[in-house]
């Protein structure tokens, strides 16, 4: 199924905006100072972002992976459709580094990071990274392979994703995952625990999804490890859509898990809005346990998307307990112990 294309002859003209030296030497990345935005491509469609890898080198930024913020426009919008930290829409929380191994997205032992998720555009794509910190990033390296189209369909949906974070999350309530309007498919999420002072397994929560409006969801899981598709307990592991990339573990406070499930083969559509939370307690008052969480949904839809709030500061999306001990330097060494 995934290549049967390659049988058929094919329409689009293959194309990269990259990193590459323009003196023909070697130094193929560009850094990127405190504060600045560096523009990774300006795309004119239509045409389709097949696939784009980066990988970054950074020694004077511990939390990098959290500093650093992705955003991509379509045709010219007023507001980003993608904007989330970049560590996190790579399946990387908390602002550490682990590997990914699924199909839409990849992040190697090596840091070299992948994503294969498709993003058709009709007149435009502007790709930045922003540096959030007081730090400068040595270098930034970067591909975008992209697909130069006559026409795109008229009913083409266009890739969302958002970051998004309660520290810490509210007694009573879901964690909301995605909240919007419009007509499309929700297509996945990375979704971040921190743990909080008080210990314990938070992960007997369903995930919930409502769909166009409705008051009881369609979908109604059975617990955390369950949507991300392991089964007892999390571990690290990985599949084609789903997997653990960091896990600490649940009962002390500041340990830290990030997993990722993909709706590739069972995207869940919409007609006008979609609504996907999850409990984060035992049952549905979401009483025993309120810790830190935050995600990435990824999604796609039809313009104009509805206004999304305003992004979290670097320093308020840092993590809770950035491990008191020795957090700032663990993630540059990693830990077999810690699972990542």
């Amino acid at each position: 199924m995934f290549f049967d294309h390659l049988t058929a002859p094919m329409n689009f003209r293959a194309m990269r905006a990259g990193s590459w030296d323009r003196t023909d030497g070697n130094a193929d990345a560009q850094p990127i100072k405190p504060g600045k935005k560096l523009v990774l491509a300006n795309l004119k469609g239509p045409g389709r972002i097949a696939h784009w890898w980066c990988t970054i080198a950074v020694e004077e930024i511990p939390l990098y992976n959290r500093a650093l913020v992705l955003r991509i426009w379509w045709d010219d919008e007023r507001r980003p459709s993608v904007e989330t930290p970049i560590g996190d829409f790579f399946c990387n929380g908390h602002g550490m580094v682990a590997p990914v191994a699924a199909l839409p997205i990849t992040v190697t032992e090596t840091g070299g990071r992948n994503c294969w998720l498709p993003m058709p555009f009709r007149k435009s794509a502007r790709i930045t990274v922003t540096n959030e910190s007081d730090k400068p990033v040595r270098s930034f390296y970067w591909n975008i392979n992209w697909q130069k189209l006559d026409e795109l369909p008229d009913d083409a949906l266009y890739f969302h994703a958002r970051y998004r974070q309660e520290f810490s999350t509210t007694k009573g309530l879901d964690y909301t995952i995605l909240e919007i309007t419009g007509r499309g498919h929700y297509a996945g999420v990375c979704l971040n625990v921190e743990k909080a002072a008080r210990p314990g397994w938070f992960g007997e929560g369903d995930e919930k999804i409502y769909i166009d409006g409705e008051d009881h969801p369609s979908i109604w899981g059975t617990g955390t490890e369950d949507y991300f598709l392991t089964a007892w307990r999390p571990h690290v592991y990985h599949s084609a859509w789903a997997g653990y990339s960091i896990m600490q573990g649940f009962n002390h406070a500041g340990d830290k898990n990030t997993s990722y499930r993909f709706h590739i083969l069972d995207p869940i559509p919409f007609t006008r809005s979609v609504k996907v939370v999850i409990e984060h307690a035992w049952d549905t008052k979401n009483a025993e346990f309120c810790d830190h969480y935050s995600s990435v949904a990824y999604w796609y839809q039809s313009e104009p998307h509805r206004p999304h709030p305003r992004l979290p500061s670097f320093r308020k999306r840092r993590p809770r307990y950035p491990q008191d001990i020795t957090y700032d330097e663990f993630w540059t060494k990693g830990s077999t112990a810690k699972g990542w």
